[in-house]
Formats: structure tokens, sequence, C-alpha cells
């Protein structure tokens, strides 16, 4: 049945039946439920060995303290009247056992255990407090020689009142989990009163006994122990049963007494436990000898306190000295030109290339050769290569280390131009064959097209230039060295060079295949006849790298659905593929750019002065730059249409823009060019008719546009603008971006950049835009060009450090290095874990089952409000974002970021709230967020009965009205406002230093492989985030981090916090708890005394710190100021209404999901709902 929303009416008052809570002539509290009722409860492990055998007896009471004034008659004679006259109070107090009535208990345990040397004795259980049935998060009871063997809870809990929960005791030794004790079923305790003390033995427990008071009390506690009930449970319960069909009002003459509402709950889940029981097989009854292994059983067993594996971070690369790296592509990074005078041939290497030697590339340490196919393109001419020119030409690429093989025209043609270009590269860019077919401009096209699809020279083609090159690499490379395979050109190559090494019986070498273009969806992949092979062809290397973890995520998809393959994530943040009886690893790195050779350009004055021409011809205006290849993926049309909007709706624009486009014509698709370039020329055309010849600065070039012509765009340019619709490696943004930024006095550029890009995931201070989105392509191109210099100074910030710290070398290295993990781990200590995570908001040591927890319900307002009408002072603690404001997307996490400013701001609803709940004197209210100072004082500095806690605690301020001094802190006033703020700072006195060193290259190592993640030091942190990565990808290194990180800092006095998109290492207490402690503590004597009603709301894990705080604080609390004055008679320690001034404890979390809050609401709609009815309710009585 479907809960009741939290913000209807109040459910109708149980009326409370005649009888006492313990008359002997009705059924008992069942104590119990059963264990496969509750899958998500934690089961104990069936390994007993640890676990001591208690002798069964009668409990003393020699040191607890013995009242004359309980007679042993009370148990008959008293408790019928007192549960009768406890059913007459209000229903806010508790007793029907309603968490939203906001009543607890303090619930302390004493359990005898005869434990042996070096044992301790643990608890867990269902609630929060008792920590979930997780051992690693289970209270640890402490004894003495004086009460051994006593063992009691450090301090109370705090548990909802008349709210059922379930726990076991554990034993632990030398501080590690050894055994859960022994009994059939969980032990169930309702907490009653203000104060109760629970005495048992240990792994003396079954369903038949019942916990009872015993007469006797301590200085505040009624004292409970479990005895042993003549009746058995299964007989009671059936009773119950029948009973229930019964007139209530009969069966509770016939029978003498009643039970309570909570006492009725309870049994009914009880009794439908014995209908489950008398269906299922007696030998497998969970109160038998022999318990069967139920889900919550094997959830204990697998959360047992065990050493984790021995983990280690990815070494440098250290290349063995007599290795050979192997860089096989099919274009050598090579320009060979041959001299029309002499006819010698010449060769330079090719700076635009991503493999070609460089300054401090890898071929500085090791031992490289470069593989590649030579073809009649190296000749001007066009004309095939005599025998003369490739003698030549193997001996001059000789000395460069680099090997050619050479092909022919017609077989260049079929595997370049036919099967690389016209098949693999517009499918892996997710064009379907369908819509290749139609894309077919010219007619002789469409027959060649549909004769290759009847006689496959193009898949020959593909295979025999795959097979030249691996037999060309095979006759070289030995066992120790690496091949490294480039592209999408050469996908069979690696099964080719494993097979042949295979005949040849010898091991093959260390094998990477890295794509530099997208893999298409599993959709699209099918449509190739050959798909299934081509993958075959890659999985026979050791490493798989891709550019984007979309990609990646595809080449995954493919394995799966076409390979029946499994994959897994591995230690240090990488996947793994099961293929063959090997696990190959998919990595996602994304290359940087050769920043040595880009600082080269700018200082040529050759550079220098064709930046000053391109200003000189536009003097005057901004120069929107944009360099493509001419085809259609490149989206050069849907940049013209965003301009013409642009012009038409702003023409005050024209004469102050200029769009400079650099299209190039690379002959490798000459349909889809020719095309391209007259759909392009067309609109270029009818553009500047339309709104001038100086609006658009257009030229197409047939040779590629060099480093030094792209540089000089840069540095003349304001603004670059890609808009590729389908797109994989893309450098041309990192150039812009560094050459902008190279001199701090410059002045920033800014990024249009569209999401369809792979290097869209690393530049994070880009303004990303969806192309087909003319309307947001307008608006973004607008935001672009009155952007302030200040968030252009914060884009550039937030890109160069990754952009200068990841050059092309380095990229090398780092896919290299995985490599060497993979394969020459001599431990084979490789942990592998299921692609399956948990909510990255709650921890990974166990899953919290929100479904059976009888102490989590949704919000009731109307029991809220009749608590907060009968309180006399209250304290709110309010989380910020996700809370009283909705969570900010990427964009605006990025605009805040750069600016220190969000433009969002709470609701006026919300800011209306705020003020009538601060107006009312009687209340102290407190957003505690995570954000800094100046973002929280700039959204709600301006209520002046609000106080502010910033940076998770780290700076707190109290409403202006209050003045306070604290000596622990330092004080410090903001005068950005009129009136200004007084700030107090908590001291974390911590050196950074030993935990930089062994955590920041971790982190930095998580930075290259999460593309889109950033890396901050604070003086309250280190941060990584991650919330502008792949969101799944994301995740994944997230945890895999938090993994790697806590076994580092063990021993080190910090903790990992995780936040929405964030990980955070902070100082040991330092969290939203430490700054609730210090409101509640200041505000007790601010007023003299604590409030009578608290109310806590947040919504990610840096609320539940303030949860648990604040049970923990007044768990440890003892005065009679908090809690009430201790009774004088049994009647005190269960009447409710006469407790302490803290009688009301809320604490709710937004959405439903694992929390340490006993509420919670579904949005931050209803918070707002919530806190308008309060601040409302408050204003009413004002005005009274």
């Amino acid at each position: 049945m479907a809960e009741p929303s939290a913000f209807s009416q109040s459910d109708t008052s149980a009326t409370w039946p005649k009888g006492g809570i313990h008359d002997s002539k009705r059924p008992p509290l069942p104590t119990s439920f059963h264990s496969e009722k509750r899958s998500g409860h934690h089961a104990r492990s069936d390994d007993t060995t640890g676990s001591s055998n208690i002798p069964s007896s009668n409990l003393t009471s020699s040191n607890l303290t013995t009242r004359s004034d309980f007679p042993s008659s009370m148990l008959t004679d008293e408790l019928p009247h007192l549960c009768s006259w406890k059913s007459s109070t209000s229903s806010t107090d508790g007793a029907s056992g309603d968490v939203n009535t906001g009543t607890y208990t303090r619930v302390s345990l004493k359990v005898k255990a005869f434990s042996r040397l070096g044992e301790m004795v643990h608890c867990s259980g269902s609630s929060f407090v008792m920590g979930h049935f997780n051992p690693n998060e289970s209270m640890t009871l402490v004894t003495t020689p004086e009460d051994y063997p006593y063992w009691t809870t450090v301090k109370p809990m705090i548990l909802p009142r008349g709210v059922p929960h379930q726990y076991m005791y554990a034993l632990f030794s030398g501080g590690v989990f050894s055994s859960w004790e022994q009994i059939a079923c969980e032990r169930v305790l309702i907490p009653e009163g203000r104060e109760m003390l629970v005495v048992e033995e240990y792994g003396q427990f079954d369903r038949d006994m019942e916990l009872v008071p015993t007469g006797e009390r301590t200085e505040r506690s009624l004292v409970y122990e479990r005895r042993k009930l003549e009746q058995p449970m299964a007989t009671r319960l059936r009773d119950s049963t029948k009973e229930k069909d019964n007139d209530a009002a009969a069966a509770a003459e016939d029978a003498g007494a009643a039970w309570t509402e909570k006492e009725t709950r309870a049994a009914d889940v009880a009794a439908s436990v014995v209908d489950d029981e008398d269906q299922a097989d007696s030998t497998k009854s969970p109160c038998s000898g022999s318990v069967t292994s139920s889900p919550g059983q094997r959830f204990r067993q697998k959360d047992k306190m065990q050493s984790r594996y021995k983990r280690y971070m990815p070494s440098n690369y250290r290349p063995s000295p007599d290795a050979v790296l192997f860089l096989v592509c099919y274009h050598l990074p090579v320009k060979l030109t041959k001299s029309i005078e002499s006819g010698s041939w010449s060769a330079t290497w090719n700076r635009d290339s991503l493999i070609s030697r460089s300054e401090n590339s890898i071929a500085e340490s090791m031992n490289t050769t470069w593989v590649g196919c030579v073809t009649y393109h190296a000749r001007s001419d066009q004309e095939e290569l005599s025998a003369d020119d490739k003698s030549e030409i193997t001996a001059i690429l000789a000395k460069m280390n680099c090997i050619p093989v050479f092909i022919d025209r017609e077989l260049a043609a079929n595997h370049h131009g036919g099967y690389c270009k016209n098949k693999l590269w517009p499918m892996f860019h997710n064009v379907d064959i369908l819509d290749i077919y139609y894309a077919i401009w010219d007619r002789a096209e469409v027959i060649e097209w549909k004769e290759e699809r009847n006689n496959g020279e193009w898949w020959d083609a593909y295979q025999t230039v795959n097979g030249l090159l691996a037999n060309r690499v095979s006759e070289m490379c030995k066992e120790n060295d690496t091949v490294w395979v480039h592209d999408y050109h050469l996908l069979l190559f690696p099964s080719y060079l494993a097979n042949t090494c295979r005949r040849e019986n010898r091991k093959r070498p260390k094998m990477v295949f890295f794509l530099h273009v997208p893999f298409p969806t599993s959709e699209v992949f099918r449509e190739l006849s050959h798909g299934t092979q081509l993958l075959e062809g890659v999985l026979d290397v050791d490493i798989v790298g891709f550019h984007s973890f979309d990609h990646a995520r595809h080449f995954l998809n493919a394995c799966k659905r076409f390979l029946g393959l499994s994959y897994q994530s591995r230690r240090g943040g990488n996947l793994g593929v099961d293929y063959c009886g090997r696990n190959v690893i998919i990595t996602i790195s994304h290359v940087g750019i050769e920043t040595t050779l880009i600082r080269e350009m700018i200082g040529n004055p050759d550079v220098q002065e064709a930046a000053r021409k391109l200003r000189e011809k536009h003097a005057g205006k901004l120069l929107i730059a944009g360099v493509d290849v001419c085809q259609r993926l490149s989206g050069i049309p849907l940049k013209m249409l965003a301009f013409e909007q642009f012009f038409s709706n702003c023409p005050t624009w024209k004469d102050k823009l200029v769009f400079v486009e650099r299209a190039n014509l690379t002959q490798s698709r000459p349909g889809d060019q020719s095309y391209s370039s007259n759909e392009i020329r067309k609109l270029v055309d009818r553009i500047t008719k339309a709104h001038g010849s100086g609006c658009i600065d257009y030229e197409e070039t047939s040779t590629p546009f060099t480093l030094e012509e792209r540089v000089a765009l840069w540095l003349a340019s304001d603004i670059l603008m890609v808009t590729s619709i389908r797109e994989g490696l893309n450098l041309k943004p990192l150039e812009f971006v560094f050459a902008k930024g190279v001199e701090p006095t410059n002045r920033p550029g800014v990024v249009i950049l569209s999401e369809f890009s792979a290097c869209c995931c690393v530049l994070n201070g880009a303004v990303r835009v969806n192309p087909w989105n003319i309307t947001g392509l307008v608006n973004s191109l607008d935001h672009a060009l009155t952007m302030s210099d200040e968030e252009r100074l914060g884009r550039r910030a937030r890109d160069l450090p990754y952009i200068t710290s990841q050059p092309a070398a380095n990229w090398t290295k780092q896919v290299l290095s995985v490599l060497h993990e993979a394969t020459d781990n001599p431990e084979g200590d490789e942990e592998y874990t299921n692609m399956e995570y948990t909510d990255m908001e709650i921890g990974r040591s166990h899953v919290l089952r929100i479904g059976d927890r009888s102490d989590f319900k949704q919000l009731n307002i109307d029991k809220v409000m009749t608590a907060y009408m009968q309180s006399n002072r209250r304290v709110f603690l309010l989380d910020y974002g996700g809370t009283i404001i909705a969570r900010e997307n990427i964009a605006m996490f990025i605009k805040k970021d750069f600016t220190a400013v969000t433009s969002k701001r709470p609701s006026p609803r919300m800011m209306e709230a705020l003020t009538n709940l601060t107006s009312d004197p009687r209340n102290t209210v407190f957003v505690v967020s995570g954000v800094s100072k100046l973002n929280l004082t700039a959204s709600l500095g301006h209520i002046h009965g609000l106080g502010l806690a910033s940076d998770n605690g780290a700076l707190y301020s109290w409403a202006r009205s209050v003045n306070i001094d604290n000596p622990e802190d330092s004080n410090m006033q903001d005068a950005s406002s009129p009136s200004g703020r007084h700030w107090h700072e908590q001291r974390f006195k911590f050196d950074w230093a030993a935990v930089r060193e062994v955590v920041d290259p971790i982190l930095k190592v998580y930075c290259t492989r999460t593309n889109g993640s950033v890396l901050r030091h604070t003086e309250q942190s280190i941060a990584w985030n991650f919330r502008s990565t792949d969101p799944e990808w994301g995740l994944l290194q997230a945890n895999s981090l938090q993994n790697d990180l806590e076994e580092v800092i063990r021993d080190l006095p910090v903790t990992i916090i995780r936040k929405k998109g964030l990980l955070e290492i902070v100082p040991e207490g330092f969290n939203k708890g430490v700054v609730a402690r210090q409101i509640l503590t200041q505000d007790a004597s601010i007023s003299h005394g604590h409030p009578d009603f608290l109310f806590c709301i947040g919504d990610d894990t840096t609320d539940e710190s303030m949860f648990k705080a604040i049970y923990d604080y007044y768990a440890e609390r003892t005065e009679d100021s908090i809690h009430g004055h201790p009774g004088s008679s049994y009647e005190d320690f269960l009447v409710t209404g006469d407790e302490g001034p803290l009688h009301h404890v809320f604490t709710c979390t937004v959405g439903k999901k694992p929390s340490n809050a006993h509420l919670y609401v579904n949005n931050v709609g209803e918070v707002e709902q919530l806190l308008q009815a309060l601040g409302k309710a408050s204003g009413e009585v004002r005005n009274t």
C-alpha cells in the first residue's frame, strides 16, 4: 500500500484499549521477526570460532539501585493503570511509535558475557545508531575488573520512542570482528519512557523471551531484562491471529486485556511470520538449531572485518634498456618531399602528429621505432613510387628509426579511401549505413558503393594492409618489446601479430591499441558485416585505450552484446574485459598538446606578424575563429546559421564582429567534401548579402592548416567556436586556450565547444553547446561576447593547469605505465570488482535497505507542526544546496566556481519562509553549507536573523542580532555588507605536508585518467571534483579512488568525505557535525538552556554527520535541563508529558535514500512547503 503523503492530514489517533502493557492474560510483545522477511538486515556468520559459551543464569542486581517503593506486585497491579493513563495523553508523546513525533528514549545496554583474553563485546543493529548490522560501525561495549562479566555501552543511544529496533551482539578479537552471538533470531527492543537500561546475556535469546521491567532502577533509568515465557511464542501468535478476526471489544472483554497500538503492529508482523513458517519445512525454521543462510546472514558474513588487499599505485614507467617500443600507424608521422631540381628525397617530422618524435617524447628515454605505410601520395605528381624511390625513402627513414611498408595505388585506394574512409569512418562516428547510402551525392559513387558491397574489395584490402604491417613488425619485435597500434585503420593488426607469434611458437610482445575516433553504439556497430572480427582483432592486446569514457562504454557494450564478454572495474581506476583467459585493460586518457612547440610558435616573429596582419584586416572588431575539415560532421553550416540568426537578432554587432572560418579540403571523402563546400558557400553568400561582406572571412585550403598558421589565428582571435556533430580527437581548443593564456597579461579567450567533441570532457572552462540547438548556440555566442574578464580568467584558470601538465609525452608514459602495471605485476594480487556500484552519496562498506526500516518514514507536516506549536524554543539546522535551493547543474556549478557568485538564489517563497522563521524570537535558524562564505553571504546574508555556516562549518556567523565571543576560535568581521557579520573560524591546526606526500600522486593519476576532474588544495581540505566528468565514469573512478586513498591514509589523522560530485580529504573531526555541536552548545549558553524542539535537514553525505552529531551530543549530555529530572516513582519513568526541555528531535533527509535521519521529504519543494507552514504559524502567533 502506498505511503501517505507527508503533507496530508494526520491520521486519526488510535483509541487506546484498556489493559496493561504487561498483562499476563494477553500475548506479550513479540521480540523477533523472521530473518528472511527482512532481507535488508545483515545476517550473522555461520563461523562460530571465537564465540563464548556463556552459562545460563539469573541476572543479579547487586550493582543496581533498588527502590523499596517498587514492589514486585507492580508488574501486575500498577502497569495496567499506568498504561491506561498513558493512553489518554496526546499522540505527540511518542507512545504510538511514530518517528514523526520526534520523541526519543535514551537506551543503555548491559550484557553479561564471559570473554576470552583480548576479546571485546560489540553491538550492532538496524538503527544507524547501532551501525546497521555492519561490524565496522558497531558500538563498543566496555567493562572494568569490578563490573566484569558485565559489559555496558559507553553512552546511551538516542532511539525513536515506540519504534522496534533489531540488534545483536558480536565478539571482536584484537580489534577485528570475530563472530556474531549464536542466537536464532535478532533481539528486538521497543524504547519506551525517557530512559531505559536493558540487561541481558550474550548468546541467550530466542523468540520466547520477552523484555520486561524488573522493578529496579538506576539513577535515571528503568531496568529491563529478558525473561523466558511459559507459553511458546508460536502458539501465542497463532492465537493472536485468530483473535484479530473477532470483535475488538468482545475480545478484550473475554481476554481481560488488550494490546497497545505498538504491540499490535509488532504482533501483526510476527503473526505473519508464523503463517509462513507453517508452510515451510520444519527443518528449515530460522529458530531451529540449524539456521539457514538468509540474505541477511550472507550480508553479515560478507561484512566481516577483514584486511583489504594490499594496494599499490601504478609505478613510473621504466622501460627495459634492451626493449623496443614499436609505434604502428597507417600514416608514418613524417613528411616526405622530393626535390624538383635534384630529384632526391628528404623527410621531416610531422609536428601535427601526436606520435611524432619531439622534445621530451618517449623516444628520448626509450628505443623507439615507427612503422607505417608509404603510398603514392608521397609524390607530388601522384605517380607510383619506383624501386629507386622506395630504396631511397627506406634509407632516409631508417635514420629516423622509421620502417616504411609500401603499398600500391589500388590497395591504398581500397583500404584507406574505401573501407576506412567510406565505411569505418562514418560508422564509427555513428552514421547509420542507411544514412551513408542516402548521403552519397554523386551517382558514380552510388554505383561504386554498391559494387563494393557485392565483391568485398574494400574488406580484402583492409585485411591485406593489416597483414602486411603485422608481418613487418613480427620480423623485428621480441618478447620483451612493446607494440603500440594506433587508430581504426589497423583494427585487425593485433590479432594478426598474435597469430603469427603463435604459429612461430613464441610469446607475443606486449601490445596497446588506442582509438582516436569515437566508437559507435552497438546498434550502428552491428551493421558492420565483419564487426565481430574487428572486435576480436582489437582484443588480442593488453591495453585498449580511448580518449573518452563515452567511446569506451560503447566498446564495452559491443563486447558484451556480440562476444558475450564481461567487464569489471580494476584497481587504479581502469576497466577490464575477460577475453580468452586474459583480462584486457580498458583505459581512458585524453592526449594533450605539445606546449613547448606552441611556446616556440608564439615567440616566432613570422607568427606574430601573421597575427598582426589578421588583426589589421579586421581592425576594431572581435574575431571568432573556426578551423575545421570541410565535411558534414564538422557542423560548419550550423555555425553559419547561428551567426545569421545572431546578426538578425543583434544588428548592432554587424560592425563589431567577424567570423574567421578556415575549411580544410582533405580529399579523403570527395563527395562529402564537395557537397559541404557548396552548402557552406551558399550560406556565406546569403549572410554577407544580408549583413555585409565584412561579417564573415571564409577560406578553403587544400593543405592542412599548419601549427604556425593556427597559432597566428589563435593569437588574433577572441573566441574559438567548434560545432562538430560527431568528433573524435580534436586538440585545437586546447591549443587556443594555451595560446591565449601563456602570457598572464593577455586577455583570456573563450571556447564555445560542441558537447559532441571528445575534448569537451577535459575542457571544463569551455561554454558547452548543442550545435543542433541554434537558439542555444546564439545565446552562448552572446554570453561569450559579453563575458566579463573575471569569468574569462576563471575559465582559463580551470583549464590551463591541465593543459600545461598533460603534454603528449606524458600521455604516452601514462598509458605505458598502465601497461607496465598490468603485465609486470609479480605479486599477481590484482583486484577486480563488479561494474555495479552503490549510491555515491552513501559509503561502500555496506548497502542500507530503506524499505524495511521501521525508524525511517516520510515526514508528516501535521505532526511536526503540532510539536512546533507546543514548543517554547526551537533550533533549526538547514543544509543549503539540495535542501533550500535545488542542486545546480554542471553549467551553473562552473559559473559559480569561476565568478565566486552563483546566479541562482532560493525561491521567493523560501526566502519568505526563512524570514518568517527567523523573525520569531523563539527560533534559532542556521544554514550550514559546504559553499564558500562569499557565495552563502551573497545568497542569504541579507536575512538578519539567519545564522550562516560555510565551508562545511569551517566558518560560521550567528544572526546579526546575536553577539557571541568564543575564545576557542578566531573572530573576524566581514565588511562586505553595510552592517557586517561577525564570522568565527574553527581552528584546525593541521600540517598538510605529510598528507599531500602520500595522496597527491594518487590524486594526480586519477585526474589524468578521469577526463574533466579537478584537483584542488585549500586550507581545510584536499578535494577531487568530478562533477564535470561523465556521470557513470566519474562515479566508478570516485569509488576506486576512495578505496585507494583509504589504504594509504589509514595511519594519518584525516578522513574522506563524499559529496555529490566531490571527494574530499579533511582532518579527522572536521565536518558539519562539529559546527552543529558548536551551535547547540553556544545556543544553550546564550539562552541559558536547551531547546525543546530541534529540526535538522539535509540532502547528502555531509549532512549525515550533523544527524549523528545531534544524537551523540544529547546522548553524552546528562543535564536535567535537557532530559528532565530523575523520577521518584515508576510512573515518572514512563510518563512523557513532564519531560525535560528537549522533547522533540527531528532529523530529515531530502529524497528517499539510505540515511542516518529518521524522516524524509521527496524534494526541495516539500522543504519549502514545510518551512512556509512553520514560518506562517509563527507569524500568526505573533499577531494574536
